[in-house]
């Protein structure tokens, strides 16, 4: 029996002999650059659980799931397998041993801590320049800033030459608002709509005066819309007159593709006599305000006399 047992035993051990014994034959530069992306890729799985947690595949959030639930077994597994890893890895490269592994990685982490007081003011501007980037919309939107448009320009206006022959104009209709808040218990509202969109300058309607909390407004602007800018949205201010300055009541964000589907709903409202009137059947639709109330309008396309013109100013 101890034949036939004992020769599998002695292929296994043959085999991780032979797994031990190998060497890389390759620079020494190269192993430092072997052992710097396991090292990288070591710390990469023990962050396994947030990076699956963050993507937006169904099986991955559904694993990082079941790992969060067993946290100190995935860790424990993990720190096993990460020192296997690193083991076979050293043990391959034939100018690292572990030790020399270990004093190397301790000394770099000494090496680091030692100048992160000289690296503080960097990594902070940095931190704080990634914090900015990342939410710079909620920033704007804190500050007041969100519907500003501070620069007439963005990166494809270098590229067209400043051409405007891209935007279309559109005509901006406003039939009501109603559920508006009072801005003042002894007063009724004296509500305006102002209007921001891209590149236009800001558009407002006249003061209903006396309005109160629901206002049939039946008025028109005309702005300059630039269909193909997926980030061009039309912000809309429901306002509250004042003896000095305004109130905002209330505020709706139409993104544009919402405004392209006002464009060819009016397409279709309208018909033949191209007419749009100020009543329910040509304003189905309407849009919630923040934080309460809700405001009908429309869009329809305007033909621009100067249109052939401004696509012969283009490059």
């Amino acid at each position: 029996m101890d034949g036939p047992t004992r020769a599998p035993l002695d292929q296994i051990e043959s085999n991780a002999h032979h797994v031990l014994e190998y060497r890389l034959d390759i620079d020494s530069e190269y192993q430092g650059w072997i052992l710097i992306f396991t090292t990288l890729t070591c710390a990469w799985l023990f962050c396994l659980p947030c990076y699956c947690a963050g993507m937006s595949s169904p099986g991955a959030r559904r694993m990082a799931a079941w790992i969060s639930q067993r946290l100190p077994y995935f860790y424990t597994f993990m720190t096993l397998f990460n020192a296997l890893l690193m083991y076979l890895v050293i043990q391959w490269l034939p100018n690292w041993t572990f030790t020399q592994y270990l004093g190397v990685l301790a000394k770099s982490a000494g090496w680091t801590f030692g100048h992160v007081l000289k690296w503080a003011t960097s990594l902070a501007m940095i931190i704080a320049f990634g914090v900015v980037v990342a939410f710079k919309e909620r920033i704007a939107l804190m500050l007041g800033l969100d519907h500003k448009q501070l620069f007439n320009c963005k990166a494809k206006d270098c590229l067209n030459c400043w051409s405007t022959a891209r935007f279309r104009p559109i005509e901006l209709l406003i039939w009501k608002v109603e559920d508006l808040a009072s801005s003042d218990l002894f007063h009724a509202n004296h509500v305006f709509v102002e209007a921001y969109m891209g590149y236009n300058e800001t558009m407002r309607t006249r003061v209903h005066n006396n309005a109160g909390s629901d206002c049939i407004l039946k008025e028109s602007m005309q702005l300059n819309f630039d269909e193909d800018d997926e980030d061009e949205k039309l912000f809309l201010f429901v306002q509250n007159q004042k003896v000095m300055g305004a109130q905002e009541l209330a505020r709706v964000e139409v993104s544009s593709a919402s405004v392209k589907d006002l464009l060819k709903d009016s397409e279709k409202l309208r018909g033949p006599q191209q007419v749009m009137q100020w009543d329910a059947n040509y304003f189905p639709k309407s849009f919630p305000l923040i934080p309460r109330g809700q405001i009908w309008i429309s869009a329809v396309p305007v033909e621009d006399e100067y249109q052939g013109y401004a696509e012969l100013t283009g490059c």
